[in-house]
């Protein structure tokens, strides 16, 4: 499924292990639950775009967002194994963009002792291993690489755990209707991740397209610090024969109620008269009552040209259920 805020309850094809917030109903035939699960959130945005020749010369923009996200899970019990259904639904809107109402994915699978099966509107297995191992905000996101195909037709196997290893593989089909070239094209994608109790290492590959003329490969490390959290990440992108270099640092640290959060990336691509950049962000979030919850973020992207966004400021809440 497609990701929500991350204040939000289910992210990811997380409704499956919900929590205990899940409202689950146990139907008639023994092993069979539907469960209902959902969050809202609204968000006060503000980012200033600017020109980097020119500090005076700024256009400071503010959006109220809000966001209603439902998800719905139907599962059923053979013995050995697992089968389920999910199907997403979100209505969004913003105080100039109007609103829009649309379907979040639906996905089937299967799980068991074997791992787990899905087909559907899944998420990228890179960007779960790599992008969200480092993406700790909820709008002060820093750049990184493509995160590649995001389609309705995914097919995704997830490995189970063994001594703290895992992987996923995934490909996602476009069939000749879809595409450009009048074939049915494939793009995989590939992920894996070792636990060692500390920490983790998580490594995968992209493939960007269906082209197959650009790929992504990324690592990230993250360990266990106390109270805090510290990732490590390093991404190659190549797209259309362009490259760059990703590599960032982010730290989380509890501190009673919430965390507190803060990351640095430089950008580095490989292009003549491009320039490195240099973004950080900081953030704070807070639970308030229970499944409710509130963040302030600041980041700055580093914009290089007029219609970069160079700075993003924003606070919002998220309720949970």
């Amino acid at each position: 499924m497609k990701n929500v805020s991350k204040l939000a309850l289910f992210v990811a094809a997380g409704m499956l292990s919900a929590g205990a917030n899940a409202n689950t109903i146990v139907l008639g035939a023994e092993g069979t639950s539907l469960s209902l699960e959902g969050g809202v959130s609204s968000d006060f945005i503000v980012s200033e775009t600017v020109d980097s020749s020119l500090d005076s010369n700024s256009d400071n923009q503010s959006d109220l967002e809000g966001e209603v996200a439902l998800g719905v899970t139907a599962e059923r019990s053979f013995g050995d194994f697992d089968g389920y259904a999910e199907f997403g639904f979100t209505f969004a809107s913003q105080e100039d963009g109007g609103s829009s109402q649309e379907s979040d994915g639906a996905v089937a699978g299967f799980k068991g002792n074997f791992g787990q099966i899905e087909i559907g509107d899944s998420d990228s297995v890179y960007e779960d291993e790599i992008h969200d191992a480092v993406d700790i905000w909820e709008q002060a996101s820093l750049t990184n690489a493509d995160k590649g195909v995001d389609g309705d037709n995914m097919i995704t196997y997830y490995s189970p755990s063994t001594n703290g290893f895992s992987f996923n593989l995934q490909a996602a089909v476009q069939d000749e209707k879809e595409g450009t070239t009048g074939t049915t094209d494939t793009s995989f994608n590939a992920s894996s991740v070792y636990d060692f109790g500390a920490g983790a290492i998580h490594v995968g590959y992209n493939e960007v397209d269906f082209t197959g003329d650009s790929d992504v490969l990324g690592i990230a490390a993250i360990f266990e610090v106390g109270v805090a959290e510290i990732s490590l990440v390093h991404e190659m992108e190549s797209l259309n024969d362009v490259d760059t270099d990703y590599t960032g640092l982010t730290v989380t640290a509890g501190y009673g109620p919430g965390d507190i959060y803060a990351g640095f990336q430089s950008v580095s691509p490989d292009a003549a008269g491009s320039e490195d950049l240099s973004q950080y962000g900081v953030g704070i979030n807070a639970e308030i009552a229970d499944g409710l919850s509130t963040y302030a973020e600041y980041g700055n992207l580093d914009g290089q040209a007029d219609t970069d966004q160079d700075t993003v400021m924003a606070v919002g809440f998220a309720f949970d259920f």
